[in-house]
């Protein structure tokens, strides 16, 4: 991550923008290390100023990969903070950005959600899903939003 991943520009400018980085040796600080569960690097957590976890993510992954997950980190601190309006924009921002990807498949997934949440219209909930499910049919997402039928 410190040869390819941080040094690009746009994931430099995009943690700049929007977050605050803390880089912990966790051979210096195991204690810490071990409080935010992290058992290997590279690992990223995002938490919130009173130390709660809302996302992490674990391994290397190349800027446009690490960018998307960053944003998908962004919508769904959103969601845990019940700001579904901005929830939403952060996932329609990777889906579109990132079509045809993991990431995507994920935001889309989200997305319904968050639909659902700041709406309670169980509709957008099964409309964004099955939208999930025709453009990612083979994606860990469209599974995890497959209603079983009886």
């Amino acid at each position: 991550m410190d040869t390819v991943t941080y040094p690009d520009d746009r994931v430099a400018h995009f943690i700049e923008q929007n977050f605050i980085p803390l880089r912990i040796k966790i051979r210096e600080e195991p204690r810490l290390a071990a409080d935010f569960g992290v058992r290997w690097t590279p690992n990223v957590v995002l938490a919130d100023a009173d130390g709660r976890v809302h996302e992490r993510l674990e391994g290397y992954l190349p800027p446009e990969d690490f960018l998307a997950n960053l944003a998908l980190a962004l919508g769904k601190y959103e969601l845990d903070m019940q700001q579904f309006d901005r929830a939403e924009h952060h996932f329609e921002e990777v889906a579109q950005r990132h079509h045809g990807t993991d990431a995507a498949a994920e935001a889309l997934y989200w997305l319904a959600v968050a639909r659902y949440k700041g709406s309670h219209d169980v509709g957008r909930l099964k409309e964004g899903w099955q939208h999930l499910t025709r453009e990612h049919p083979n994606s860990e997402w469209a599974k995890r939003a497959r209603i079983p039928s009886k």
